[in-house]
């Protein structure tokens, strides 16, 4: 992986290098040869305008000595052809270069490597210079090499042997940080996977803020891990004690009816039924908690009177309550509070929420529902009991979990407030847990459910054929409703 990254890097520097270079050579090459050409413009037309050498005598030896024979005479009959040998070479013989000349204006140019210009001086006779036709313009031609772009390649590929150096040091030192951190985190990944959930990511010195979370993340997998395991084992042994108690009272109880050892028949019947009901609610909690878990559960959404489904349920958990003296108070708005929720699942709330609250009650639980300004109604069950410790509160719902406190009675299959939370949640709600609630005792479980907007409590619009007040007829075959 060191290697990957650290030739990646060093192969994309190079190619970039590469680009850059060549593209300044360009900018570099074009920039010299425009320069070139403008100081031999300038040059050439300061000579051309230079009183001495435009005097009509001793211009040939003047200007060599002037000028050190950098600079040539161009002869342009007024024709606008060469006369003599025309402009030095490589300097291009163009017929509208000459007219220009003829009109007093300069040229100038770039041919290969060299750069070249022509400043016109005057027009002079042809008696001057010997020859037979009139009207001759003499001009200043000055040639000048242009100074090699690659005469600095030297240079830059120092500069890029540096910076490829460099670039290799840093990338290699990058790259060692990051695929020591990815190794270390494989190697962890590899052990959890082998069953060690003890093990987390080794950490050293300073680390990127991803591979950093990337480490927190691996160990908060490992803990989770280790957390659900630890779980699932109290979850077996929970269940198994749960399981064996009724099985060893059924178990009892037939082998005394078996051997004819059982005086009241009767209450022995009662025993076994009161034990095989048992064994069936834990079943029906451990099946409900399986599928909530898979959410392989369905929900009949309807509209519903809230207020009614939970008195309901609370008036049918008030006789266990009176039997061990324990007093249930309840306390609902007095209007009708309308959501669009499945009936039966908030029954089912309701009643693992007072069923555990009738656990640990010392003399009282109270049941309260109330509507909140956040467009919220708030479900609140509450008991006398001992208080929870802050670390456990988070855990209350999980399955099976236990705390320190002392139960008062005997009930449920430990199940309950786990599937509290996964109906809660399935509905869109939220729980919470207060305790201790005053003195340092008590707890209160609180769950918020939506309220619905007022759209979807509205009852379905009346077919277009019926009239107002009154309701279409009902076919005559139609099918009997059900129980």
């Amino acid at each position: 992986m060191r290697l990957r990254i650290l030739a990646s890097v060093v192969a994309v520097l190079a190619g970039a290098l590469m680009l850059a270079g060549m593209l300044s050579y360009n900018l570099v090459h074009d920039a010299e040869l425009s320069s070139a050409r403008l100081d031999a413009l300038r040059e050439a037309t300061a000579v051309a305008k230079n009183p001495s050498v435009v005097g009509e005598s001793g211009v040939f030896p003047l200007l060599s000595r002037t000028t050190q024979g950098r600079f040539g005479v161009v002869e342009v009959a007024a024709d606008g052809s060469y006369l003599g040998a025309g402009p030095p070479a490589p300097i291009p013989h163009r017929r509208s270069d000459s007219r220009r000349l003829q009109h007093g204006q300069a040229i100038s140019g770039v041919v290969g490597q060299t750069a070249y210009a022509i400043a016109p001086m005057r027009t002079i006779s042809s008696d001057t210079l010997g020859g037979g036709a009139l009207a001759v313009t003499l001009a200043i031609a000055d040639e000048r090499p242009v100074t090699d772009a690659f005469a600095s390649i030297e240079y830059f590929l120092l500069a890029g042997a540096i910076s490829l150096v460099v670039a290799g040091l840093v990338t290699g030192a990058i790259a060692r940080r990051i695929s020591r951190r990815v190794v270390a985190a494989s190697a962890a990944a590899r052990q959890i996977a082998g069953g060690d959930l003890d093990v987390r990511v080794e950490r050293g010195g300073k680390s990127y803020p991803e591979l950093a979370g990337l480490a927190d993340a691996m160990d908060t997998m490992a803990a989770n891990l280790a957390r659900a395991r630890d779980q699932e084992r109290q979850f077996l042994l929970s269940i198994s004690h749960d399981l064996r108690t009724p099985l060893t009272s059924i178990r009892g109880y037939a082998e005394a009816i078996r051997d004819r050892a059982v005086l009241d028949a009767a209450s022995a019947a009662a025993v076994l039924v009161s034990e095989a009901a048992r064994l069936e609610r834990l079943i029906r909690d451990l099946l409900d908690l399986a599928r909530l878990e898979a959410r392989q559960f369905s929900l009949k959404v309807e509209a519903c009177d809230l207020t009614a489904v939970i008195g309901d349920a609370v008036e049918a958990q008030r006789l266990a309550h009176e039997a061990v003296g324990v007093e249930l108070a309840l306390v609902l708005p007095d209007h009708p509070v309308r959501v669009v929720a499945d009936a039966d699942r908030v029954a089912q709330i309701v009643a693992n929420l007072v069923d555990n609250a009738l656990k640990f009650a010392r003399h009282a639980v109270a049941v309260s529902l109330s509507e909140q300004a956040s467009g919220a109604v708030l479900l609140c069950v509450e008991n006398d009991g001992p208080a929870i410790a802050p670390e456990h509160l988070e855990r209350v719902f999980e399955r099976h979990f236990t705390t320190a406190r002392t139960a008062a009675r005997a009930g449920g299959s430990g199940l309950g407030l786990a599937i509290v939370a996964e109906l809660v949640a399935a509905m869109g709600g939220r729980r919470s847990v207060v305790s201790p609630v005053r003195a340092g005792s008590g707890t209160r479980f609180e769950l918020e459910l939506p309220l619905p907007p007022a759209t979807a409590l509205r009852p379905p619009p009346r077919p277009p054929h019926a009239a107002p007040g009154n309701s279409p007829a009902a076919p005559a075959t139609a099918a009997p409703k059900g129980p």
